[in-house]
This record gives structure tokens, sequence and C-alpha cells, in this order.
């Protein structure tokens, strides 16, 4: 196998460039801080009010619920974390009358600080907040039992009836999530509608301080057929919003952002759908959901838990299965079961490995290893497509006034030389959903998020390097594999109209200004897969030109036994 000088000298610099930043100039990873200790201080009282609620007009088989929630006026006094429960994922903060009023991650920093990540929603959403329709919050008290354990009560009346909710609520070791199981004490035989808080997250820039593309939205799942809708908050129409809630019997309610997720589950469904409300908070949305019970007897325990936490594929997948539905990595849903087997296989690799970026690198080599033959076909195929260009002219010149018959001796002539027109482009198309899968699990992978890897800092950010000019850094992965590109289209067969040939060639400057700002996971992935293609073109061109030498020899001897 040869290579020209040029090409050589590209892959060779690019491979040592690449293995020599990863060895000497990888940044050393951030120190933790360390966990926060059990102290429950005083915490100034939201100064935000919920805004009032807006009522949409639902769709004939969809409701919107969105009335305001009888919890305890606010007051100006500091709020109080009277007690908390924690392990080794999470804290989880309750005020003097038993509300879920902060949760804080244990080890998930907000970029570029070493602030911890905090749930914390607005005031009446709270996750495990109840609504009691037409009956009023009376009072509530907290009981810590242990480090992990929680006894909530709170009181409600209507009238002269009164029912207490008995809240317990648990954690267990190395899981984020808070299981709670309840129940309502009384004189009453039932209770109407019972409407049970999921929360609220802001967007992930608001949220985490992560500035990247974000996907914020809420979403249930119907118990009947196991669908999910998906809604995304609309701040010029928040009544849009509010419309698509549902009365049909729901499993979970969530709502998340790119990263990170608020997900209640109930094993047994809320048979009353879903409720949804719509806060805007400095031009930007902070949706939330619950889900509602419905003629709920007295007496009769229930089991809810709580999902609080990122998206990462080894917490999420503890949920029940079908509560894992609500971690999407690809845009398009029918590539979703390509993505979830490729997220795994980036995690075992890095696993063996030690590093995401060498798992990025390894993950890229498989699958063009795995989609070598359809590559080497389509290569091929263009080669051969390259060959009779000149014959195409020749033809396109001599029937200029015939195209009828120019199109029939064109297909003659691919019949005599063994050539599909579809050759070159089948293959690429069988490739692309596992491309658009591949780059869908980088893109939105948490598990890349503040991991450094050569020169960069975060493979879910670009990898700037030096000074800012106008706001724009230097990011030389995605400027690597944009001079990759260009020589990749050098070396290809020319095929095809010498106008779309000019024009392609336009292509890496337009990838380069659409995606500059690519991850570094991403860029990493791309110039690694560049690297790739232009050494399996290069082979295909070689094992091409020494079949062409056999059929040569072939031929001649041939031509002297006759």
């Amino acid at each position: 196998m040869k290579f020209d000088k040029e090409t050589a000298v590209v892959v060779i610099v690019c491979i040592i460039l690449i293995t020599l930043c990863h060895t000497f100039f990888s940044p050393a990873p951030a120190e933790q801080a360390p966990a926060a200790a059990k102290t429950e201080e005083p915490v100034p009282a939201e100064k935000k009010d919920v805004p009032a609620d807006v009522k949409g007009t639902p769709a004939a088989e969809k409701k919107a619920d969105v009335k305001k929630i009888a919890v305890p006026e606010k007051i100006s006094a500091p709020v109080m974390k009277a007690a908390s429960i924690e392990n080794d994922k999470a804290i989880f903060f309750f005020d003097s009358n038993g509300i879920l009023h902060e949760i804080k991650s244990k080890n998930i920093k907000r970029t570029k600080s070493n602030e911890d990540i905090v749930f914390k929603s607005f005031p009446g959403n709270e996750p495990f907040t109840f609504e009691l329709d037409g009956w009023k919050f009376i009072t509530g008290k907290v009981i810590k039992n242990s480090d992990s354990q929680i006894t909530v009560e709170q009181v409600f009346q209507k009238g002269n009836e009164q029912v207490t909710a008995v809240k317990v609520f648990t954690v267990v070791k190395d899981n984020a999530v808070l299981n709670c199981t309840f129940r309502f004490n009384g004189t009453v035989q039932k209770l109407d509608k019972v409407t049970v808080w999921g929360g609220t997250i802001a967007p992930l820039k608001q949220f985490s301080n992560d500035e990247l593309r974000d996907v914020h939205q809420a979403e249930y799942m119907f118990a009947g057929n196991g669908s999910v809708k998906t809604i995304e908050p609309n701040t010029k129409k928040p009544e849009k919003y509010l419309s698509k809630g549902t009365d049909q019997p729901v499993k979970w309610v969530a709502v998340s952002n790119k990263y990170f997720l608020s997900q209640l589950y109930s094993p047994k469904p809320f048979n009353g759908g879903t409720a949804l409300v719509s806060h805007s908070e400095n031009d930007y949305p902070e949706p939330g959901i619950a889900g509602v019970y419905r003629d709920l007897p007295l007496s009769t325990e229930f089991n809810l838990s709580l999902y609080a936490g990122s998206k990462a594929i080894e917490q999420i997948g503890k949920l029940p299965v079908d509560a894992q539905e609500a971690i999407h990595l690809a845009y398009w849903s029918w590539f979703e079961f390509l993505c979830r087997p490729m997220l795994a296989l980036l995690n075992w690799l890095k696993a063996i490995s030690g590093s995401y970026g060498l798992a990025i690198i390894l993950l890229t080599v498989i699958v063009k290893l795995v989609l070598w033959p359809l590559i080497h076909k389509g290569n091929k195929s263009m080669r051969r497509m390259g060959k009779i260009q000149p014959m195409l002219k020749e033809l396109k010149e001599k029937y200029k006034d015939n195209p009828q018959l120019f199109n029939q001796k064109m297909m003659e002539l691919y019949r005599q030389e063994k050539v599909s027109p579809m050759g070159g482009c089948l293959p690429m198309l069988l490739q692309f959903p596992v491309f658009i899968a591949l780059y869908s699990t980088l893109e939105a992978a948490v598990e890349l998020r503040n991991v450094p890897f050569l020169w960069a800092k975060d493979l879910s950010q670009p990898d700037a390097i030096g000074p800012e000019i106008f706001g724009y850094s230097l990011h030389p992965l995605i400027l690597i594999s944009t001079g990759l590109m260009v020589l990749q289209m050098k070396l290809s067969p020319q095929t095809g109209d010498p106008a779309q040939r000019k024009m392609m060639m336009f292509m890496p400057l337009i990838m380069l200004i659409f995606f500059y700002n690519f991850p570094s996971g991403l860029a990493l992935y791309w110039t690694v897969n560049n690297i790739l293609s232009i050494l399996q073109m290069k082979y295909s061109q070689y094992a091409a030109r020494k079949e062409e030498e056999r059929e040569t020899s072939a031929g001649n001897g041939s031509a002297k036994a006759v």
C-alpha cells in the first residue's frame, strides 16, 4: 500500500499531534469539593412570585389542569431546612411544613464553578407537594427517623372535615432516587382528586451554566400503550403548552433539560392524568408537571419514586424499564435503538481505556470496521465511475441533440463496464443511520460533561485554546477535521458534473462555519473518522490497482497462449 507525500504527511502529523497532546498536555482533573456537611441552615425565602395561572382551551381528548396548589402562604421569614436525608448521590432537604425544599446532587458541579447542582422548584410545585381539590392546607411536621428515612405529616381541612397525609421518604445507597410511601387518614371515604407535583426545571444555561444547544421539555407516559408525550414550553403562548396535558392514566411525569431530569414515577398509574404549569423567570420558561389521582381511597398505601439527577445511563438504568424512556439520545426516535447500544459500548470502552477521549477514538474505529465492507464497495464503485467519465463525456458530446439516445447508450456503457450509477451512493446511504446515531450519542451524552482530553477541558464544550478575539477562539480539532475533508475530496475519484464538483468543494467551508462550535467530543469523532476515511480510501485505491494489474496479467497470458 503506497501513499503520496501529501497524504502521508497530513495523516502522520494528525496522529502524532493527537497522541503527544494527550500524553503531555491533558489537563489535570478538577479537584472535587468535599461533600456538603449535614447542616440545617436557614435559606432566604424565594423572592420570585408564582405567576397567575394561565388557562388554555384543551383539545377534546386532553385536559390541562392548572389550578394553584393549596400550600401555606409565603412569608417573609427565611425558609428553614427542618430536616434532611441523604446517601452518596444526593441530599434531600425538607422545610418545617414537610415540603421537599431542595435537592443537592453530590459530585455533579455547575460548569466553570465548584458549586453543586441543585434542584429547586418554584414554590407550590415542589416534588411530592400535594393539592387536594377543595381542601385547604393547615399544618405540617417532619419527623426524622434516621439518616435515610423521614416521615412527613400534613393536615388538610374542608369544612369540618380533616384528613392527614402521611408520607414516609427513604433513600438507598448508590441511587439518586427518593422513594415515598403515602396514605391518607381521616373520616371521609375517599378523595375526589389528589394532584402530586413532580417539580419544575430551568433550561440548561440557568440550571447548570452549560452554554449548549438545549432540549427543554415536559413529558409523560401513557399507561395504556406506553407511548411518551413530549411537550416543549412556549413562553409566547403558554396556553398552548398548558393545553397539552391529558386526563388519561399515566405511569410517570417528568421535566428535563438536555442533561438533567426530574421524574416522578408511580407503580400504580396516575389514573387522573396530568396537571401542567408554566412559570417565566427572566424571560426563560420553567415548566412543571404533576400526576393526578382521582377517587383516591383513604388508608390505602401508594408508592411513588422521584429521580432527580443527570441523564447518565448508569443511573437511569437503575429505574424501572418504562421510566428509562425519559432519556433521549437520538434526534429522531427511530434511531434510538442504535444510540443506546452505542452509549453502552462507549462506557465499556471508557472502563477499559480509562478515558472517554480514547473511548471515542476506539468507538469510531469499531464503527468503521463494522461498516468496512459497505465503504469499500462504495469506494470501488466510485473508482469505476471515475474511469468511465471520459467515455461518458464523449457520448454526451456525440448525442447532445438526442437525449433519449444518449441515455440509452449510457445505460449500455454501464452494463458493459459493470458499473451501477447507485453503486457509490447506496453503501453511503446504508451507513447514514449509523453515523447519525453515533453523532447523536456523542452530542447528547452527559457522561462527556466536564471530562478533559488532549487540550480540551470539557468534551461537551468546544476545544477552545488561546485568547478570544471578537468572541471567538481557536478550535483546533474542527480545523484539523476541515483540512482532512479537503484532502479527502482531492483524493476522491472525480465523478459527476464539473459544476457540481466545484460546488462540493465548498462543503468543508460550510461545515466549518456551521460546526465550528461543535462540542470537542463530536469534533474528535469527526477528526478520527476523516483520518480513517482517508486511510480506507487509499487502501481501496491500492487494492483496485492490484486488481487491475492481475486482470492485465491474466489478459496478456491468455493472448500468449492463443
